[in-house]
């Protein structure tokens, strides 16, 4: 059986995606819509939009990732990159900005600022922070960026590209794959997050790992959560073990996603971990 990496790889080929290697990392574009493009590095996704006006580009992931990005939007498609916005802080995700920060104004939650250069490894400090909302107007596409709460991180960010009517969505939303391991010790920020994205109008999901999706995937992966919650909340108030609750509790509408083996038991010891 091929692994789900080659999958992928195989269905960005089909897509019309061009495709590279550099090393053992395997990196490619794939079009999403006419100006919107779907940035792979091996399992970490990032975007960009081609504008009127340069490209505007999301994650940087890791200097070596944005200095192919930067190079292949320059030689692919004639354009600098103007703007970056990154979706939050952590470093599998917003390392080398410093790569584009000679050329783009980079836009971030204002508790980004704080985190660039602790822990995450070097990336760019942002030139412009905001708190909540921000509309960007550029190159004939506006960029909506909505601050979703504190959960996976406090400073993570959701953009709504118009007229394509793509979201970027990382971390808080994977379609098709358990949450990455014990990260729901933050549970019910998480749901908060997941929440509001909900509330955003969108018809594509571009995510920060995993297939694109939909809003339906946004609504299966709340569902996800609240029963996990609740699942682990009833095993708590019958007095049991992180033990034997990890053992107890199983997902079974959730076993054809990506990683539901590994991942379901570490995914529940975080919500006890957060719940207890």
């Amino acid at each position: 059986m091929l692994s789900s990496k080659y999958v992928l790889i195989a269905a960005l080929f089909a897509a019309g995606g061009a495709f590279a290697q550099s090393g053992d990392v395997s990196r490619s574009l794939s079009e999403v819509t006419g100006d919107v493009w779907r940035f792979d590095n091996d399992f970490h996704v990032s975007m960009v939009v081609l504008t009127e006006d340069g490209a505007v580009v999301t994650d940087p992931i890791n200097t070596d990732a944005a200095t192919w990005l930067e190079n292949e939007v320059r030689e692919r498609f004639g354009r600098e990159v103007i703007y970056m916005l990154p979706s939050h802080s952590h470093g599998d995700h917003g390392a080398g900005g410093e790569v584009f920060a000679d050329t783009a104004t980079i836009i971030a939650h204002e508790n980004y600022q704080k985190a660039v250069g602790q822990n995450f490894g070097p990336t760019a400090p942002a030139d412009i922070l905001f708190s909540d909302k921000l509309t960007l107007e550029h190159g004939g596409k506006t960029f909506e960026l909505t601050y979703v709460g504190a959960g996976h991180g406090d400073d993570m960010v959701v953009t709504v590209v118009r007229p394509d009517n793509v979201a970027f969505v990382v971390d808080i939303v994977s379609p098709k794959r358990l949450p990455w391991r014990d990260s729901t010790t933050a549970i019910e920020g998480m749901i908060g997050q997941v929440e509001a994205v909900q509330e955003l109008d969108f018809d594509i999901l571009v995510p920060g790992h995993s297939i694109n999706g939909t809003m339906e995937d946004v609504t299966e992966t709340l569902a996800y959560l609240e029963e996990l919650k609740s699942k682990v909340m009833a095993e708590l108030a019958a007095g049991r073990s992180l033990e034997e609750i990890v053992s107890a509790v199983s997902m079974p509408g959730y076993e054809d996603w990506a990683n539901y083996a590994e991942w379901l038991p570490l995914n529940v010891e975080g919500a006890v971990k957060a719940l207890q």
